[in-house]
């Protein structure tokens, strides 16, 4: 395994990562951070360098973009119906299966944003398509991630080069592999040959789009000034090596189950602006303005159901003992029901008599003696004791009060305060 080094250069703006042909590699198992690849790599002024690394080594950068082998890539165009595009996913296996050599279950197919249609429509349309080994890009995507870098996107190498004009096909020269673009999504790709030997593949593409002139990209751009002299045709070699606006136009393969996911995206690792802001801050106002209402709306009817108990304690209060001046109905009451046992010569189970009789039942089950001394105040018996209770018999005698119809509780000093529930 490859160990990264941390630099403390500058990252580059853009790293274009090569990846070898499928078959090159020996499978997507054998895919590792220690795989070698190219890349093209652009500074802040645009200027470009290519090299080869392992791919743990490679250099830091702002925006990674995977570049697949274009003969790992399948593209074409079909007919297809305007559909959603979960829908427009699930059908594209079946418009494609009788040209791919694979089976669709294994492939991941992309196609371009434009194509994404929110309405049904019986109408079709021609729609270019790319398909991909989803073993290989899931792989892919797993090693990239373990060297702490993220890809923006994922396309066939068939968009390195721009589109081709009349006068010239251009033309990717790249660690042995050579790529023709022959379309806006069609192309070519085979192994550079031995000295100046033209591929086979390279001399139908010139024959079957009439050109007389290629345009080269690519580190190895100047082995086909050589090919050019035997094909008969005039080599043009390019500037730069990778041609950024036909990347613009490229199928991104990081879409369906492969797309960079999340509501905020990839905000740790570019500088958030406002904008990238906006869709999550506009989410969290409006989640909180939902929090708000709902809480307002809560509390009026709790405050509604609180209000119709008072009326009715209010309500159940006059209709018994007249209409009397009302401050608090719950201890009014209590004040009256005592009122009327006096008239009536019934105690009170707050009286002292009351009490004082349920407390002496109550210490039965405790030793002979062990009350010190016995208070009366405001409608509560206070016990004190001549050693306080341990911990087994405070829970009995809390138990038997319970039973009684008592609240019993105890002190930090041991000593014990009784009173009637409700009294």
């Amino acid at each position: 395994m490859a160990t990264r080094t941390v630099s403390k250069e500058r990252p580059v703006a853009r790293l274009w990562v090569l990846v070898p042909p499928h078959r090159a590699l020996g499978g997507a198992a054998r895919l590792a951070d220690s795989t070698v690849v190219g890349y093209v790599s652009q500074d802040a002024d645009g200027r470009m360098q290519a090299g080869d690394s392992p791919i743990a080594l490679l250099p830091r950068c702002q925006r990674l973009e995977i570049v697949l082998d274009a003969g790992d890539v399948f593209q074409a165009t079909v007919q297809a119906p305007k559909l959603t595009e979960t829908k427009l996913r699930l059908a594209l296996p079946n418009l494609l299966e009788d040209r791919l050599l694979a089976d669709p279950a294994q492939c991941h197919f992309a196609f371009p944003p434009q194509a994404r249609v929110g309405k049904r429509s019986t109408e079709s349309s021609q729609l270019p398509v790319a398909a991909v080994d989803r073993e290989l890009l899931a792989r892919l995507l797993e090693v990239l991630s373990s060297t702490g870098e993220r890809p923006r996107a994922a396309f066939s190498a068939l968009y390195v080069v721009p589109p081709p004009d009349k006068e010239s096909l251009p033309v990717h020269v790249a660690r042995g592999r050579l790529v023709a673009r022959t379309g806006p999504h069609e192309g070519v790709a085979c192994d550079l040959g031995e000295d100046d030997v033209a591929p086979a593949a390279l001399r139908l593409a010139l024959q079957g789009g009439g050109w007389k002139q290629i345009r080269a990209y690519g580190p190895q751009a100047r082995l086909l000034e050589g090919i050019g002299k035997s094909l008969g045709v005039a080599v043009d070699v390019a500037d730069p090596i990778i041609d950024v606006a036909g990347t613009g136009a490229a199928i991104d393969l990081l879409q369906g189950a492969f797309a960079r996911g999340g509501l905020i995206g990839d905000l740790s690792r570019r500088r958030p602006t406002l904008r990238s802001w906006r869709g999550p801050l506009i989410w969290l106002g409006v989640a909180a303005a939902v929090f708000i209402a709902g809480m307002n709306v809560y509390w009026l009817k709790l405050q509604s159901e609180a209000s119709d108990v008072r009326d009715r304690m209010a309500s159940a209060f006059r209709s018994s003992f007249g209409n009397v001046e009302l401050v608090d109905p719950i201890v009014q009451t209590q004040r009256e029901l005592v009122r009327l046992r006096t008239r009536a010569g019934q105690a009170s189970p707050s009286d002292f008599t009351a009490l004082n009789a349920q407390v002496a039942l109550l210490l039965a089950a405790a030793p002979v003696g062990i009350v010190a001394a016995v208070e009366y105040r405001d409608a509560t018996l206070q016990l004190k004791f001549k050693s306080p209770p341990d911990a087994s018999l405070q829970n009995q005698l809390r138990a038997q009060a319970v039973q009684q119809g008592l609240q019993m509780r105890f002190d930090v000093d041991g000593s014990a305060f009784v009173n009637a529930t409700g009294g």
